[in-house]
């Protein structure tokens, strides 16, 4: 039953990730073709640095999260503070935006074009902290279907839907970019009236998400700020040093395959209210962790051999060697970064996710600057790839090794991202051994692993 309970609200929490998929194969190549490779280079990097704006939420979402599943009967208070906490953030972001609004008015020089997307930029993020404090609030009280719906608008219409509507016009940066505001901010005036609707929300002086995030919202705020680096600095260095065109090279197949990872997010929002019980569910930890290291990986791999096909036919003239190659890396990367999600959410439910942070405040400078000189001598975007595949590697196996002691069958762990990585390298050279190397895994799966 509970196994059944994890499959069964994790595959509705998935449900946007898979339908979004298919909205992508639709609206990447529709913006590629109508608009051009640097428009959408630079449409994806806008996206990517509104991405920073979940840090200043400061993790009340997932705080709110954690404290409704510790003490239940105040969950109602939990989420009016909040609310609070996130209006009071809000209001300092706005005043920004009025003085950046009076020092244009008031100054000599012109900088319309910075003032106009910053100002995209600010409101944005008004919304997008509202958005992560309201999906806390759904995710304590366990409206996986409403969570999982918002997170379709918010997250996947919000960003495909500008670029398919290039077929009816031709749209200039500024309108796509406000379109996908405007998408955002719709799905999160919906889910306040659902908070509303469901009565999720009463007025109180409560203490209890406070003494939370004072324990907890730094090391949250952190790892998301940490996480938000490693994902947007890579793309933000291509852009500088290689143009926005191989910016669009690059994220094409990351933002294919980085679909997958909505899917460990899914049973990440399952696992985190769980997990934050006092009564800890370790046994669904485990089994969602087997499910990313033996069970999805075959799938992956089984696809990788037919990738040529599927790529040419989805991005038609726009389709090279490039893409196709980075698309085989990425796909391994993401493997061990849904791997490391449900790890994460381990560290975030008990509170000790300073742990992490210390391996990634480790790794962090090592990462920074081997990318800096790799964008900044123009070396290939394959070895860049390389670089972010053998950085996702290290960081689970550290994570793994954090974990040793709560985790069962720690050893076959560490085992399968080797045998991976060695299954990888055959995609570029021997399909034959390739096969073979895939045959031990689909017959693993029909071992007895009670």
């Amino acid at each position: 039953m509970r196994f059944r309970n994890l499959i069964t609200s994790s595959t509705v929490l998935s449900a946007p990730g898979i339908i979004s998929i298919f909205i992508s194969l639709l609206s990447i190549p529709i913006h590629l073709n109508q608009a051009g490779p640097e428009n959408y280079g630079n449409y994806i990097i806008f996206h990517f640095i509104l991405m920073f704006s979940v840090n200043l939420n400061f993790g009340i979402g997932k705080s709110t999260v954690i404290s409704i599943n510790n003490i239940p009967n105040k969950k109602k208070e939990i989420s009016f503070k909040a609310l609070i906490y996130t209006t009071n953030i809000s209001l300092i972001i706005l005043i920004l935006i009025i003085f950046l609004y009076l020092f244009k008015k008031y100054l000599i020089f012109d900088y319309s074009e910075f003032y106009k997307f910053t100002l995209y930029l600010l409101f944005g993020s008004i919304i997008s902290i509202f958005f992560i404090s309201l999906e806390g609030i759904l995710q304590g009280n366990r409206k996986f279907k409403l969570l999982s719906f918002f997170n379709l608008f918010f997250y996947s219409f919000s960003l495909s839907i500008p670029s398919i509507l290039l077929i009816y016009k031709n749209f200039n940066l500024e309108n796509l970019i406000f379109i996908s505001i405007l998408i955002k901010l719709i799905s999160t005036l919906m889910m306040m009236i659902i908070v509303k609707y469901y009565n999720l929300i009463k007025k109180s002086d409560n203490r209890i998400l406070a003494n939370n995030l004072k324990k907890n919202a730094r090391w949250i705020t952190l790892n998301s700020l940490l996480i938000q680096l490693y994902d947007l600095f890579d793309k933000y260095l291509i852009k500088i040093f290689l143009g926005p065109i191989a910016v669009a090279t690059y994220s094409i197949p990351q933002q294919l395959t980085g679909k997958l990872s909505i899917i460990s997010k899914s049973f990440s929002a399952f696992l985190l209210p769980n997990l934050s019980k006092k009564k800890i569910d370790n046994l669904s930890f485990n089994f969602s962790l087997q499910i990313f290291i033996k069970f999805i990986p075959i799938v992956i791999f089984l696809m990788i051999p037919i990738y040529p096909i599927l790529l040419k036919f989805w991005l038609g003239a726009s389709y090279n060697d490039t893409i196709l190659n980075l698309t085989k890396i990425f796909s391994l990367s993401v493997i061990y970064s849904c791997a490391s999600h449900i790890l994460i959410t381990k560290f975030e439910a008990t509170k000790t996710l300073n742990r992490n942070l210390k391996i990634e405040f480790f790794l962090m400078p090592f990462f920074l600057i081997t990318l800096y000189f790799l964008t900044s001598e123009n070396f290939s975007l394959l070895l860049i790839g390389n670089l972010i595949l053998i950085k996702e590697l290290i960081l689970l196996f550290l994570r793994l090794k954090l974990l040793n002691l709560k985790i069962q069958r720690n050893n076959s762990l560490f085992l399968y991202p080797i045998y991976f990585l060695i299954m990888l390298l055959l995609s570029f050279y021997n399909y034959y051994l390739y096969y073979l190397m895939l045959l031990p895994l689909i017959l693993n799966l029909f071992r007895n692993n009670d």
